[in-house]
């Protein structure tokens, strides 16, 4: 028999106004500004600030403090009696941040340059070679299919099956496109990726036999086993090394660098020294000021004994209010998290042209400025600040401590550095492991592990010592 029983737990909530809020925080300022006009699209009573004013003036509303008197009477009616929170609160899309995606009817008048993808780019090419009109539909599939580094997706057998074609005759096509500018697009896998730029470019044979025949010992770096594979002497082998180093591993990367946008960084903030005091600035000049709809207000009053319209323009100006007030706090916070990172960041931000870090983790700041811990990791997270000496990414200012041998915490970061300069002025023909690489940071005077100098190593993106062997 089912035993019943009655619980009695704490559990936190957050409203609505905290969920847009904490959403509106992680936004960059790319991000925000689309998310502004998504905004804007959604809720007809959140308007622009110079619509409103215009639409103020043609209408030429001689009281308008009358009808946010009338409108805050209707607030306080509304608080008053029983509210449908559950129709509000049903749809919790509304407060989420979405992706936005491409919306070919939109009516934002965006400008934007017109530009061609790289596998439109490389179809032209490719039709240059009076292919026939089977060759052209394998193609269209095939670069379909290349990402952006310049790779297949896909196996050439699922596309014969497509097809009712046999495997060989996609092969010719792709081997077709690998050979076309810049060669190397549409390889399968990192070899085959270098042989088609070294049979265009490469006219070292050992280079070729070197990847065609042994590229696993390529890889791993094991050259002595090589040199007696192929009967090569040590110059020999540097020669064809210095060929293949020469290769591009992401042959998509050249050819869409040259017409499709990049990502660019621009900085949600910008912080400068003014008569020895540093003044921290939002960057937002082009995010739109909105407003809340005069002409809505005015329909709040009118409709106000019609309960159903009433809700409806309830609802999405309570909505307007707590988007506007979201984007207001993100701006206050961005700048409160800066001005804590540089009350703390002194060597940082100082005279000195030498920048040091600190030991300072997320809860610091928090403290200072009063909120949530997560409120500044949202904050310091993809948000990037330029300073007159370069543009940094809050988070680079948060660092772990190190103990030093005289007791000294040091940020990680001052670690890392002297790991980075230890690696690049090792023998590169005997480079050392982490073991040899822990023993040195301690004689410098750092106290860390192995693992901790393993994790650093990989976090500054060298490989292990095996694989950064040279001739």
């Amino acid at each position: 028999m089912a035993k019943l029983s009655q619980t009695q737990e704490l559990k936190q909530q957050l409203s609505p106004q905290q969920v847009l809020q904490a959403n509106i925080l992680q936004l960059n300022i790319m991000q925000l500004e689309q998310r502004i006009l998504d905004e804007l699209e959604e809720n007809p009573i959140l308007e622009l600030s110079e619509m409103e004013e215009k639409e103020t003036s043609e209408e030429q509303l001689d009281e308008p403090q009358t009808v946010d008197d009338e409108v805050s009477e209707i607030d306080q009616k509304d608080e008053e009696t029983d509210f449908d929170w559950e129709e509000i609160l049903g749809d919790p899309d509304a407060f989420d941040y979405k992706i936005p995606s491409e919306k070919p009817d939109s009516n934002t008048e965006i400008p934007i340059r017109a530009s061609r993808s790289f596998q439109e780019k490389l179809l032209d090419q490719y039709r240059d070679l009076n292919p026939t009109d089977s060759q052209c539909k394998i193609a269209e599939e095939l670069i379909g299919n290349i990402d952006d580094d310049g790779y297949l997706t896909v196996e050439p057998i699922l596309i014969s099956d497509r097809f009712a074609i046999k495997e060989n005759e996609v092969i010719k096509v792709l081997k077709d496109i690998q050979n076309l500018d810049p060669p190397g697009l549409g390889s399968r896998d990192l070899r085959e990726c270098l042989l088609a730029q070294l049979k265009r470019y490469g006219p070292n044979q050992l280079a070729r036999e070197v990847v065609d025949k042994y590229f696993d010992d390529f890889a791993n770096r094991r050259y002595t086993k090589i040199m007696e594979a192929l009967d090569c002497s040590e110059a020999e082998l540097n020669e064809a090394m210095d060929v293949i180093s020469q290769l591009n591993p992401k042959p998509g990367s050249s050819i869409l660098g040259s017409g499709e946008e990049k990502d660019f960084i621009i900085p949600d903030l910008t912080a400068k020294e003014v008569d020895g005091k540093w003044q921290v600035v939002v960057n937002d000049p082009s995010l739109p000021e909105l407003r809340i709809s005069q002409r809505y207000k005015k329909m709040l009053v009118e409709y106000s004994k019609q309960a159903d319209v009433r809700q409806f323009i309830k609802q999405k100006m309570d909505s307007a209010k707590w988007f506007i007030d979201a984007v207001e706090q993100r701006k206050l916070t961005m700048v409160r998290v800066m001005g804590s990172i540089i009350n703390r960041q002194t060597k940082f931000f100082g005279k000195s042209d030498k920048r040091e870090l600190v030991p300072m983790i997320l809860k610091d700041v928090a403290g200072d400025i009063k909120m949530d811990i997560s409120t500044v990791s949202r904050i310091s997270n993809r948000k990037y600040v330029q300073l007159p000496f370069g543009i940094y990414e809050l988070k680079e200012f948060f660092s772990e401590g190190i103990k030093t041998e005289n007791g000294e915490q040091v940020s990680n970061t001052v670690v890392k550095d002297a790991l980075k300069n230890i690696i690049q002025s090792e023998d590169k023909k005997s480079p050392l492991g982490d073991e040899e690489l822990t023993k040195l940071l301690n004689e410098k005077g750092y106290k860390v592990a192995r693992r901790t100098v393993s994790k650093y190593r990989e976090k500054l993106k060298y490989p292990v010592a095996r694989l950064r062997k040279s001739l």
